[in-house]
């Protein structure tokens, strides 16, 4: 009996933590504060999983798996077995799908789900690399009809070109007018509501240096 009693306690205790607008608040501050500091020893695993417990406990928001998902990508960046990122991935799919149903039309989830593509392409190129790129691409056009100022898919749509070989319309000449655009959204965008994404712009800026080697 008074285990049950225990059980129950801390089960209420989780929704209390987890489910309370101030509580929501304060844990996704300071998740993503842990996220944009991105240090080296940042655990973008344990991130993933520390967001898909904030979405559990707020259903109707879409932000908690976002930013789950977008841990998730980053930490199949730290993992070199084409099966392990597999995995990993498989759960960011999860979580952009159940954030799409909650806030359809979404540039920033369509960019994110672009970003899975060119992510599932590390696992495989020779399998994934042209079908990916071009899904990912097809998501990235979209999100721009959706919001032709969103920094994050002009840089990704960059990227694709970048990586893409100079006899099929890619590479370094091709790209760097459009990481040079991405630059100037990224200046531009709005950067007040803290839950709103303002991730590849330093990454972006890398880039255009390559782009000019």
């Amino acid at each position: 009996m008074k285990k049950s009693i225990l059980t129950v306690a801390v089960v209420f205790l989780s929704i209390l933590t987890f489910g309370s607008t101030n509580n929501f608040e304060k844990l996704m501050k300071q998740n993503l504060e842990t996220v944009r500091a991105n240090s080296e020893n940042t655990d973008f695993q344990k991130l993933g999983e520390d967001f898909a417990k904030i979405a559990k406990h707020n259903k109707t928001r879409f932000e908690p798996l976002y930013y789950s998902a977008y841990c998730y990508i980053i930490s199949s960046w730290q993992v070199t077995e084409a099966d392990e990122k597999t995995a990993i991935l498989a759960k960011v799919k999860q979580q952009i799908d159940k954030a799409i149903v909650l806030s359809p039309n979404n540039d920033e989830l369509l960019v994110l789900d672009a970003f899975y593509y060119q992510a599932m392409i590390m696992t495989n190129p020779q399998k994934f690399g042209q079908s990916y790129s071009a899904k990912a691409n097809e998501l990235l056009k979209k999100a721009q009809s959706v919001n032709i100022a969103n920094p994050r898919a002009e840089f990704l749509l960059a990227q694709n070109i970048y990586y893409r070989p100079a006899q099929c319309g890619g590479g370094k000449k091709v790209a760097l007018p459009l990481f040079e655009k991405a630059a100037k959204l990224f200046n531009q965008q709005n950067t007040n509501d803290y839950l709103l994404p303002v991730w590849g712009k330093k990454t972006n800026k890398e880039m255009i240096k390559q782009c000019k080697k």
